[in-house]
């Protein structure tokens, strides 16, 4: 029996590598439903692909009942942490609201089980404690968590009232190919894409005192793909990340010995949105989905580097 599938954001940096898991699997058909085409390489074969905005609820209702999807993944999202602080109210207007016109979809037309990727850096604010497990207070401190939170709570509302399952992950800084570097956000594909074109590189505060768990994208779509036939509820909430943390100044270090290029680092203030220390407890999902990240950084460093070189800088990106 086929098992149909939508990913939203599908053609996106981590959409698109799960799209192409999904669609590797026997008796999966996956229906992508983006605003953008896929940029980098095709679509796999057999894929569909829906270009729409989820404001318009009749073309994500339609696209739920034409490919009989019983399974939706929400990674689209329009903004990062920087653009989401810039413009509140244009954050609400491109997240909050179209994910409320998809769960009205959604239960409109019967799905059961909805997968939310939320944000493991955003959602937990200035944590009292390291490594945060899922059961530390939500206090956000910037737009881009408190967005994301409250798609949390609508989740957990849909299911109390609609019975739609829920399944939440946190991750926390995954990286690899596919990761736009001219974007501010991403600091190991930016870092990467800089030194190879021998152009500086920005760290916002102390590189010393800005540390994160940096996982590999391959590793965080080994958890989704885990997820699906596991237990969903209040109880089903996942932080995804690496297993060692590192300073931003551990990085430029790694990209240089990976690499073998000097790279100049520019240091500019802090930011009031940006946690200094963030590092997630992922014990729950080693346990319940007997995931770990398996992915050095070195690794994971000298695997994004060929893609950028191959993609980015080949094809004057």
């Amino acid at each position: 029996m086929t098992r149909n599938i939508l990913v939203t954001g599908g053609n996106g940096f981590i959409g698109s590598h799960l799209v192409d898991r999904l669609a590797s699997q026997p008796g999966t058909s996956v229906t992508v439903f983006d605003i953008y085409p896929r940029l980098y390489g095709p679509l796999p074969a057999h894929t569909n692909f829906i270009q729409g905005n989820l404001n318009d609820i009749g073309s994500i209702r339609k696209a739920l009942v034409d490919f009989n999807i019983k399974l939706v993944y929400h990674t689209a999202w329009a903004n990062i942490p920087e653009s989401a602080q810039k413009n509140v109210i244009a954050d609400l207007e491109t997240n909050v609201i179209p994910t409320v016109h998809l769960l009205d979809a959604c239960c409109e037309v019967g799905i059961k089980r909805f997968i939310f990727l939320s944000s493991g850096g955003g959602v937990y604010g200035i944590p009292n404690k390291i490594p945060i497990p899922e059961s530390h207070p939500t206090n956000p401190i910037n737009a881009y968590g408190v967005t994301k939170l409250t798609i949390e709570k609508y989740l957990g509302m849909y299911e109390h009232l609609y019975g739609l399952e829920n399944i939440i992950l946190r991750p926390s800084v995954p990286y690899g190919p596919r990761q736009n570097p001219h974007r501010r956000q991403g600091v190991v594909s930016a870092f990467i894409y800089n030194a190879l074109m021998k152009r500086p590189v920005i760290i916002w505060g102390n590189g010393k005192d800005i540390i994160r768990d940096f996982f590999y994208i391959d590793d965080l779509v080994e958890a989704l793909i885990q997820v699906q036939e596991i237990p969903a509820g209040s109880e089903a909430v996942y932080n995804l990340g690496g297993s060692t943390p590192y300073s931003l100044d551990d990085i430029v270090r790694i990209v240089q010995d990976v690499l073998g290029i000097a790279i100049e680092v520019r240091q500019e203030s802090p930011r009031a949105f940006d946690v200094p220390h963030l590092v997630l407890d992922i014990s729950h999902a080693m346990n319940v989905l007997r995931w770990s990240p398996k992915t050095s950084v070195e690794n994971g460093v000298a695997r994004t580097a060929n893609w950028i070189k191959e993609n980015i800088i080949k094809e004057g990106y």
